[in-house]
Formats: C-alpha cells, sequence, structure tokens
C-alpha cells in the first residue's frame, strides 16, 4: 500500500476546495449574468408614454387603449360660508350627480399662475395713446403690478374629467351632468390652449406655466 496515493489526493483537494469555494465557476458565471440581463427598455418619446393619441375635431382628446375624455372647469363654492340649508342642499346635489354616474371621471386641482393676459393689453393700448406724462407713469406702474400679479400669484382651480368609449358618450356625460350639479357646481369650457397647458403640467409636474417657465 502506497503512503502517498496521488489519485486520493486530489480528491481530498476537490473536496477542501468546494468546502472553501461553496460556488462553482459555472456558478459564478451564472451570477454575472444574471447581473448583466438586458435593462428594461427607455421609452425615445413623450408619446410613447402618455396615454394620449389625438385630439379629435371636436376638441376632445383619444387615448391609446381606446375611448375619449374632455375637460371642464368647476367653478368651485366654499360650503362653509353658506348658511346650514344651503350647504346641505349643494353637498347632496353633488352627492346625487356622482350617484347617478358609475363611470369613470377625474377632478383634478392644481395651482395656476394668474393671468393678467387681457388687462396688460389694455393697458399697453392705453401707454401708447397717453400723451400726459403724470398719467403715463400711473399707467406704467400698473401694468408692472399686473406682470407681478402673473408672475408670483397662482389660483387654486379646479377641473372636471369625463370620459367614454364614444365621442358621443363623453357628451352625454357632461349633459347629464349639467343637469344634476349645475345648480350647484357650475362647469365652464376650457379654452383648447388650456387644455394643452393642464395635460403639459399633469406629465410634467416639475414644469412651470405662464411667465413662471
Amino acid at each position: 500500500m502506497a503512503i502517498f496515493d496521488e489519485k486520493e489526493i486530489q480528491k481530498q483537494a476537490a473536496r477542501s476546495q468546494k468546502k472553501l469555494f461553496p460556488f462553482s465557476r459555472e456558478g459564478s458565471k451564472g451570477e454575472i449574468k444574471k447581473k448583466k440581463e438586458k435593462p428594461p427598455e427607455i421609452k425615445k418619446s413623450v408619446t410613447d408614454i402618455i396615454p394620449i393619441i389625438d385630439q379629435t375635431k371636436n376638441g376632445l382628446f383619444e387615448l391609446k387603449e381606446g375611448g375619449y375624455f374632455d375637460i371642464w372647469q368647476i367653478q368651485s363654492t366654499d360650503v362653509n360660508s353658506l348658511n346650514e340649508e344651503d350647504a346641505n342642499r349643494h353637498i347632496y346635489m353633488l352627492a346625487k350627480g356622482y350617484q347617478g354616474d358609475e363611470k369613470s371621471l377625474k377632478v383634478v386641482s392644481l395651482n395656476l399662475p394668474v393671468s393678467t393676459q387681457k388687462q396688460q393689453q389694455f393697458l399697453q393700448k392705453k401707454i401708447q395713446q397717453s400723451e400726459d406724462a403724470l398719467f403715463l407713469r400711473f399707467l406704467q406702474k400698473k401694468l408692472k403690478e399686473l406682470q407681478y400679479l402673473e408672475w408670483g400669484r397662482t389660483n387654486r382651480e379646479y377641473f372636471l374629467f369625463l370620459y367614454g368609449e364614444k365621442e358621443t358618450d363623453v357628451i352625454a356625460r357632461h349633459a347629464q351632468f349639467m343637469r344634476d350639479v349645475q345648480s350647484v357646481l357650475p362647469l365652464s369650457t376650457v379654452s383648447q390652449e388650456k387644455k394643452i397647458d393642464l395635460l403639459y403640467k399633469l406629465y410634467n409636474q416639475n414644469a412651470k406655466l405662464g411667465n413662471k417657465q
């Protein structure tokens, strides 16, 4: 019997190596492969992310997964300033309107810049026409005040999003909603420019609108 059996020594060395390195080289490669898995696909453009694909002739927005929606502005009421009877009537009518419409809707509140464009245009016209130096300084001061308001102040505004499988469904829902809650929660139309601004803000949370950009 040999004192040093070469085959037995190799077996013992292999067993020792397994104890010291329980993961084989093949296993290590497997772990590396897992770490080098293909990264998630990055969307190339904003059109790949937002669910809206088009705007119809009627001003409604078409969704990728099917369906349409439109936006109306809510003229909010402070129920705390009403007497108990009127406050209860407002709450009841609004609850009735929600219960009568089982489909999806969304109420969105946003802080939007104060718009003073019309007032500024009026003052700028007056400034161009003015020949009185004292009155001109007064107009220029008022114009600066309006510009500051538009830059530094915001209004909390509320909007109603109504959805439907067809354009006619959205229009019909709006008509029904108007009948149910118009007396206590008036809805007004939103310009196409403002709708685009709202959607831009919703999909770009850090973006600023108006002169704050």
